[in-house]
């Protein structure tokens, strides 16, 4: 062998036994962390994305944009207060909230006329009166959950009609309804004949 071929042989030796396999070890604690760091944006997108969704079906309220239930061939009209927030997840539901918080109702229509839409969204006995309207209003306090497997009972039911063959559902929840008396009746009256 001349002394060429010994030299580029001798640098190859050199060369790969500086450079060893990467132990397994290291191996292991990379796909932990990889499998780690996944796991943790799994959980934050989990726990972020559901309510940003939320955020973008909500609006507003303004008094030149009423909230609209039902589908385009029967509609229903509600005037809602101004600067309240209103979540709609389908045609025919919707969830209206004051600007703190601290009335939420749910909105939906139902097929009954306004006395037996409160009956069956839990009012044993629902208080019957003509808004300014000429609309019938039957609201109390249901002694119940309103729908099966609910477990909070509503604070407030009060049922507006009749409406494009049926009436308006609001079902309100509230830590303290007496402070939110007068807001609920100016949602009530907001309902358009």
């Amino acid at each position: 062998m001349n002394d060429t071929a010994q030299a580029t042989l001798t640098r190859r030796t050199i060369a790969s036994s500086r450079h060893r396999p990467t132990p397994w070890w290291v191996w292991t604690l990379a796909t932990i962390g990889g499998v780690g760091l996944l796991a943790f944006i799994t959980v934050i997108g989990v726990i972020t994305v559901p309510p940003a969704i939320a955020n973008l079906q909500t609006r507003v309220a303004t008094a030149t944009e009423p909230l609209v239930l039902g589908p385009e061939s029967a509609p229903v009209t509600v005037i809602v207060p101004e600067g309240w927030l209103i979540t709609r997840p389908d045609d025919s539901h919707a969830r209206i909230v004051t600007p703190d918080r601290g009335l939420i109702v749910d909105a939906s229509l139902s097929a009954a006329d306004a006395t037996q839409a409160a009956t069956d969204a839990g009012v044993a006995a629902p208080m019957v009166e003509t808004l300014a309207s000429g609309l019938t209003v039957a609201h109390g306090a249901p002694s119940g959950p309103s729908e099966e497997g609910a477990t909070a009972v509503p604070d407030l039911v009060a049922a507006v009609g009749p409406v494009s063959g049926g009436s308006v559902v609001f079902v309100a929840s509230s830590d303290d309804l007496e402070r939110y008396r007068a807001a609920m009746a100016s949602l009530v009256e907001g309902v358009q004949p």
